[in-house]
C-alpha cells in the first residue's frame, strides 16, 4: 500500500481511480489467483483497525482527504520548510496568503470542494 500512499500524498485521486484501485485490493483479498470467489465481510469491516476487528486496510479516499488536508494546513500556517508550500506561494497564491479574498485562491476553494471539507465559505 505505500505506493497508493504516496499517490494519495501527492494528488488529489478521482474517484474512479480510488474504485480502481480499491476493487484490485478486494479481488485479491477475495479470490487471491483463482477467478472465484467473494466477499465474507463488508470492506468497511476490512478497513477497521487491527484493535476494532478489522484487517488495517486504509481506506484510500479518507486517506487522500486527510493528506491533502495536511498541505492544506502547511499553506495555511505558512510552512516556508516545506517546498510544496514554496511553489503553491510562488506560482498560484503569488505570495499572498490563501486567506486572502484574491482570485487566485479560487484555486484552494475548488481544491476544498473536492475535499468535501465544506466549512469554507464560497467567494461568488
Amino acid at each position: 500500500m505505500s505506493l497508493n500512499v504516496y499517490w494519495a500524498m501527492a494528488f488529489i485521486l478521482p474517484k474512479g481511480v480510488i474504485r480502481a484501485v480499491e476493487k484490485k485490493v478486494r479481488n485479491f483479498l477475495w479470490k487471491g489467483n483463482s477467478a472465484v470467489g467473494y466477499p465474507k465481510v463488508a470492506w468497511s469491516d476490512v478497513c477497521r483497525p487491527i484493535e476494532e476487528g478489522g484487517l488495517g486496510i486504509r481506506d484510500i479516499l479518507a486517506l487522500n482527504k486527510a493528506l491533502m488536508s495536511r498541505h492544506l494546513w502547511n499553506v495555511i500556517q505558512n510552512n516556508q520548510s516545506s517546498i510544496w508550500v514554496k511553489l503553491i506561494g510562488h506560482t498560484h497564491l503569488r505570495h499572498k496568503s490563501v486567506m486572502d479574498p484574491v482570485a487566485n485562491v479560487e484555486v484552494w476553494l475548488l481544491g476544498l470542494e473536492k475535499l468535501s471539507l465544506g466549512y469554507m465559505p464560497r467567494n461568488h
